[in-house]
């Protein structure tokens, strides 16, 4: 229970800090409804050429996948990068002696910042969403504990990746093109722009099995088609993935913690 409370405190300070400035970060999501907005002009052009379903989806459920999915990724926190700057720079050898794991410090950090981030940009999604197509067409607010699970596990799965691509910096001196490749990786087999549904068979059925589907894809496939089976199939390897990226970060910070020690740095 101490290990908990000293954890939450920092989320909570965290959270404190992140709530000064909550104009700001609302501020900040033009972007957000600029990118719905060229969402929206390209799926009208293609439920216009391809009928009123694609993908098994109308136009409606089609721009709210959207939303959810930018929701997730618009809400990362940048502390990945401080993570990189504090192991590149030699900080981080200051940082082992103090009196917590480094890396659950790094989430309790993320945990207060992105429960702000979410809100705003969730306020904004839901504006976006009923201006350009309404309601969500068959939504049921019994399934909302549900898919907001599955989007909290997902965004938790996106932290827990992007710190072990930053503590890689413990081996490699410049480690910038990782997270450009998986941020790609998230677009596309991630199904950050469109549903898996409308990828080649033999792509599918790789991208269904990749952890990116499991950040962005599902959590927004739950929002416009939501079903229990679907639920307990797409949250179940959702946990298998956030446990192993969890433990994937730990292990790579103690070798390179333990490498700090014994080269002296």
């Amino acid at each position: 229970m101490q290990l908990i409370r000293k954890y939450g405190q920092i989320s909570k300070i965290t959270m404190a800090n992140s709530l000064v400035y909550f104009w700001n970060f609302l501020g900040k999501n033009i972007f957000f409804i600029f990118i719905m907005f060229i969402y929206l002009m390209l799926w009208k052009a293609i439920y216009s050429e391809k009928g009123a379903l694609v993908g098994g989806l109308t136009l409606n459920q089609m721009i709210w996948y959207l939303v959810v999915t930018e929701l997730i990724t618009l809400s990362r926190t940048e502390v990945h990068l401080q993570v990189n700057e504090d192991v590149k720079s030699g900080n981080i050898a200051y940082l082992l002696n103090k009196p917590y794991n480094y890396v659950l410090y790094c989430f309790s950090y993320f945990l207060g910042e992105v429960g702000v981030k979410l809100l705003t940009n969730g306020i904004i999604g839901i504006l976006v969403g009923l201006i350009y197509v309404g309601t969500l067409q068959g939504f049921n607010f019994a399934h909302l504990p549900f898919i907001f699970l599955s989007l909290m596990v997902g965004c938790f799965i996106n932290f827990f990746i992007y710190i072990s691509l930053a503590l890689t910096s413990f081996w490699f001196e410049e480690n910038s093109a990782f997270f450009w490749i998986y941020s790609k990786l998230i677009f596309t087999l991630g199904g950050m722009l469109m549903p898996i549904e409308l990828f080649p068979n033999w792509l599918k059925n790789i991208s269904q099995y990749l952890p990116f589907a499991y950040v962005t894809y599902v959590p927004g496939k739950l929002a416009v088609d939501f079903s229990f089976s679907a639920f307990y199939k797409g949250f179940g390897i959702q946990i298998i993935y956030l446990i192993g990226f969890f433990l994937l970060a730990m292990i790579l910070y103690r070798k390179g913690a333990k490498n700090l020690n014994v080269n002296g740095g």
